[in-house]
């Protein structure tokens, strides 16, 4: 159990690496570099189905039941969502990610045991975006 969880919290640290590389990439107006940091962020999570294209429920069953990924990355990959709904220009598609991240934000604040002001932040974030 504790080789597994030494594994689980090294991706976890190498997942928010990336998205602090997607983040810093987008507030330069570097679109092309930080969506090639959403394709590896995806590749790390052997994610090759295009989550734009999945629903809500489809990308949850993909995330939760294939993938079998826990709360902490889906939490990261609601972040990652939210971030590629910052770099399309078309408002249908932002909306549809922002909705996804929204949605995966809210289950998991609502399932987690701990208390997180940054994801009260991006939900707040988020709900202001979809209102």
């Amino acid at each position: 159990m504790g080789i597994e969880r030494d594994y689980l919290m090294r991706q976890l640290m190498m997942l928010f690496d990336v998205i602090q590389k997607i983040l810093r990439y987008r507030k330069k107006g570097d679109i092309g570099q930080a969506e090639e940091q959403i394709k590896y962020f995806y590749a790390c999570l052997k994610i090759d189905a295009d989550v734009e294209k999945l629903g809500v429920a489809e990308l949850l069953e993909l995330l939760q039941v294939e993938k079998q990924l826990s709360n902490e990355h889906i939490e990261l990959v609601a972040f990652v969502l939210k971030e590629q709904g910052e770099l399309v220009a078309d408002e249908n598609r932002q909306n549809d990610l922002f909705q996804k991240s929204y949605f995966l934000l809210e289950k998991v604040d609502r399932e987690s045991i701990s208390f997180s002001m940054d994801r009260q932040m991006k939900l707040a974030e988020l709900k202001q975006y979809l209102n």
